[in-house]
C-alpha cells in the first residue's frame, strides 16, 4: 500500500520555488510544501457506509479506491484531510482512474479560507494522471481540504483515489493564465487571426484543459452555436466566453481562479473540428482582439487592460 508523503524541500532562493518529484518528509530546510493523502489512509480520509472500494483500474494512485453512485440528494461527501503549515495559495491536483462508466461530472468540493469551490471533473477521461483544479487560498492547520461529493446530476460512479496540496509557485494564483496548459502550444499560436471578427480560435485536441484567464464567476452556456461553453465574467468587468467545449468542470455561479480547469475542449455547437473558441467583450459592448492578451500572458509581462485591447486587426 502506498503512503501519505509530505514534502519539504530547500531551494537556492527564497524567492523561487521549484516543481520536484516527490520525496520523503522531513528533510531540513523546508521551503516548499506538498503532500498527497490517498483514500486508503484512514487518518485522513473519510467516507460514509455509502462507498465502496474497488481495485480493478490499473490506473489508480492508491492500491484501492472508492465508488458510489450519485445522488441529487444529498452531498455525503468523501473527505481528505491536510494539516497545512501557514496560510497561503495552494494548487490542489486530483487523481483518479479513468473509465467509460465513470462520472462526466463529478465535483470535487475545496475548503477554502475563503468558502467552498466546487470544480466538475469528467472521470472519463484524463485517468491515471494529476488533473489541476486551480489554485486556492488555505488557512494553517489541521483541517479538511477537498471532498468528493456524490451530488450530481451526471451519470456513473464517482471516484474517490488521492489528492495532491502543493504551495503554489511564485507565478500560480496571479492574476492571469493561459487558457490551455502553459507549454501546449508555442507563441506563434497565440498570434492567429480569427475568421470574421474579433476572437481566436486555438487548435486543441479534443480533451484538452480549457483554463479560467482570470478570477470571475462562470456561467455554463449551451447552444447551437457555442455548443457547451462558459462565460467567464472577471474581476475586471470583462466577459471572457469559452465556446465547443466537450464537457465541463464547472457549474453556473462557481467563482474561478486564474489556471483553474473550467472544462474539456471538443467540437460541439457550430464547429468544423476541434478547437477552443475564446472572445472577450468589454463592459461597453465591444469584442476586443484576445491576441495581445495572450501574447503578454506568454511572455511573462503584465496584459493589457481588457478594455485597451484593438476592436479590429484580428481578422481575415
Amino acid at each position: 500500500m502506498k503512503h501519505s508523503i509530505t514534502r519539504r524541500l530547500a531551494v537556492a532562493a527564497a524567492s523561487t520555488l521549484t516543481a520536484t518529484l516527490l520525496t520523503p518528509a522531513g528533510l531540513a530546510a523546508a521551503e516548499e510544501f506538498s503532500t498527497v493523502i490517498e483514500a486508503t489512509d484512514d487518518a485522513r480520509f473519510t467516507a460514509s457506509d455509502n462507498w465502496g472500494t474497488s481495485s480493478w483500474s490499473s490506473q489508480s494512485y492508491s492500491d484501492e479506491y472508492y465508488f458510489a453512485d450519485p445522488d441529487t440528494s444529498a452531498s455525503d461527501p468523501a473527505w481528505y484531510s491536510a494539516d497545512i503549515p501557514e496560510s497561503g495559495t495552494y494548487r490542489v491536483e486530483a487523481w483518479y482512474p479513468a473509465n467509460s462508466g465513470y462520472n462526466d461530472s463529478t465535483p470535487y468540493v475545496i475548503a477554502t479560507a475563503n468558502g467552498n469551490q466546487s470544480v466538475h471533473v469528467n472521470q472519463r477521461t484524463n485517468g491515471g494522471q494529476w488533473v489541476n483544479l486551480g489554485v486556492h487560498t488555505f488557512d494553517a492547520g489541521e483541517q479538511n481540504v477537498v471532498a468528493v461529493s456524490r451530488w450530481t446530476s451526471g451519470s456513473g460512479y464517482v471516484i474517490a483515489d488521492a489528492i495532491r496540496i502543493s504551495e503554489a509557485d511564485a507565478d500560480e494564483g496571479g492574476e492571469w493564465s493561459l487558457p490551455v496548459p502553459d507549454d501546449f502550444f508555442p507563441r506563434s499560436e497565440y498570434e492567429r487571426t480569427h475568421h470574421d471578427y474579433p476572437a481566436i480560435d486555438l487548435r486543441t485536441p479534443t480533451g484538452t484543459s480549457a483554463r479560467a484567464v482570470r478570477a470571475g464567476t462562470v456561467t455554463r452556456i449551451n447552444d447551437s452555436s457555442c455548443g457547451r461553453g462558459i462565460s467567464l465574467s472577471g474581476t475586471d468587468g470583462a466577459t471572457y466566453n469559452y465556446c465547443h467545449l466537450s464537457s465541463w468542470s464547472v457549474s453556473s455561479g462557481d467563482s474561478v481562479t486564474p489556471g483553474q480547469q473550467i472544462g474539456l475542449t471538443g467540437n460541439t455547437g457550430h464547429s468544423s473540428g476541434p478547437h477552443l473558441h475564446l472572445q472577450i467583450r468589454t463592459p461597453d459592448g465591444a469584442l476586443r482582439c484576445p491576441q495581445n492578451l495572450l501574447l503578454a500572458i506568454y511572455d511573462g509581462v503584465t496584459p493589457p487592460d481588457a478594455d485597451q485591447l484593438p476592436t479590429s486587426g484580428c481578422s481575415h
